[in-house]
């Protein structure tokens, strides 16, 4: 029996706390301060306010100001916070990180590195700030259906096979399948840019719903030149094709074009919202779109390639594409454009 502890109050930090429980193991759950509300709630044996179901009673619930008690002898921490906040959140915690085993990160996304300047996949962020060998988390996994105990397979993925061991060992059930792999750079990659790609392919949705036409073509070539230059940024940072081809490449993105957030911007902009009015009214509802800066992290990756000579700037079109109508108003035709073939 481990001692866990999950980092982050949210959707997905929750949500793991079914499969655990049901592994007998110990659990605890800390909320940063943007989980108040949520940390008030489970505390007082109310339902999560957003996966609408009650935490086991046996899990213990802890406050922002309780990070020590939440991480005292804490053996897997979990880290379930989103992408934007790891480095001010674990550098605020390091001193309490001492007794982690292993660090496991749920987190999905890029940090800019100290002073930011080099864009690097969040592992490296979090080695900087802890020792423990890391464990990262992929493939296609919505949180309601975590919590409910419904079936998922995903894939964990470490350097340290014990660490990866230990893992899976603690949150593997029936209904929580688990694939291991030695590949954290390209798990990383594809759990990152998916959030990306998935508003290219809610464009298409937006588009059917003010047309009214079909985009049933265009988004399966969305989709098809997405998982090829996911799996190039993969191979080109050492991961391997055949990570992002499968269920944490092909699987994510699949599960996230279909429902989330990412694709709910895509689905607004594509049907007629300016990308400042989608974001505005998804970030008013409280609603994180972890893809709309990983686009903007990932075209400056797929530039630090470029400049350094390893990657050609045609390699990633549909990349530069999104990121031309996020951050420079392009019209949506350059998504059309960038899946072409060239010549």
């Amino acid at each position: 029996m481990a001692q866990v502890t999950i980092l982050g109050a949210g959707d997905m930090g929750t949500a793991l706390t079914t499969p655990l429980v049901r592994n007998r193991q110990q659990v605890r759950i800390w909320g940063t301060t943007r989980d108040s509300a949520i940390v008030a709630a489970l505390q007082a044996g109310e339902s999560h306010p957003r996966l609408a179901l009650p935490i086991d009673p046996g899990v213990h619930v802890f406050a922002a100001a309780d990070a020590a008690a939440a991480l005292d002898d804490a053996e897997i921490v979990v880290v379930a916070i989103t992408s934007d906040a790891v480095r001010s959140v674990l550098s605020h915690l390091a001193h309490h990180l001492r007794s982690a085993r292993v660090i496991m990160t749920v987190a999905k996304g890029f940090d800019a590195g100290v002073g930011g300047g080099v864009v690097q996949l969040l592992p490296a962020t979090i080695s900087e700030l802890s020792p423990a060998p890391i464990v990262a988390v992929g493939g296609p996994s919505k949180a309601n259906e975590v919590a409910r105990g419904l079936p998922t397979a995903v894939v964990f993925g470490g350097t340290d096979a014990e660490s990866v061991n230990l893992c899976h060992k603690s949150f593997s059930t029936p209904d929580y399948q688990i694939e291991t792999t030695g590949d954290i750079i390209g798990l990383e990659v594809a759990a990152a840019m998916k959030n990306a790609y998935a508003i290219a392919l809610g464009v298409a949705d937006g588009l059917e719903r003010r047309t009214g036409d079909p985009y049933h073509n265009f988004r399966a070539a969305l989709f098809s030149r997405a998982i090829e230059e996911m799996a190039r940024l993969a191979t080109l940072m050492g991961g391997h094709q055949e990570t992002v081809t499968g269920l944490a490449g092909c699987g994510d993105l699949q599960v996230t074009m279909t429902s989330g957030r990412n694709r709910m911007l895509g689905d607004r902009i594509g049907a007629g919202e300016t990308v400042d009015e989608a974001v505005r009214a998804l970030s008013s509802a409280g609603t994180t779109v972890e893809g709309y800066p990983a686009a903007a992290f990932g075209y400056r990756l797929a530039h630090q390639l470029i400049g350094s000579g390893v990657a050609a700037a045609s390699d990633f079109r549909l990349l530069d594409a999104l990121w031309q109508i996020l951050y420079k108003e392009a019209p949506l035709q350059a998504l059309w454009t960038a899946i072409q073939q060239p010549g």
